[in-house]
């Protein structure tokens, strides 16, 4: 019986322990709640956000400052002429910049690594965030 809570006990001690590295995600079905909070403020949502954006999801490492997230808009042209501002990236550099990133892991909503070489994305770098812009649909992608 001793035993057996011991067993019990370490194994609540390391489930406990564990969850502490997991990173958060965080969903927001609007920007209207999104601005609720000081995400954009603090840096860690790009301040691209705008207004019209939804399905914002993200993951972050606290610790080191990493970022995965994206988000949905409605207005094309907006995200269009602001993107256009920003200095491109070679997705190479992306890509290297994707393989640093060790904590939070890479997510499965995220962009399939192997996507980016299609062609399908514009790929540029704000305020220590890139951004990577769909052609196809109304989604941008970042990663800090």
């Amino acid at each position: 019986m001793e035993r057996t809570i011991k067993i019990i006990t370490a194994i609540l001690i390391w489930l406990s322990l564990s969850s502490c590295y997991e990173s958060p995600h965080i969903d927001f079905h609007s920007f209207q709640e999104l601005s609720e909070y000081n995400f954009i403020r603090n840096g860690w949502i790009p301040e691209v956000v705008g207004t019209d954006a939804y399905n914002i999801q993200e993951t972050y490492d606290v610790g080191n400052h990493h970022v995965f997230g994206k988000f949905d808009f409605k207005y094309r042209s907006t995200y269009d002429s602001i993107i256009q501002s920003y200095d491109r990236v070679e997705k190479d550099s992306l890509l290297g910049r994707i393989e640093k990133i060790h904590k939070p892991r890479y997510q499965k909503w995220f962009i399939p690594k192997t996507d980016l070489a299609g062609g399908n994305y514009v790929i540029t770098k704000h305020d220590n965030f890139y951004l990577i812009l769909d052609t196809k649909i109304n989604r941008i992608y970042y990663l800090r």
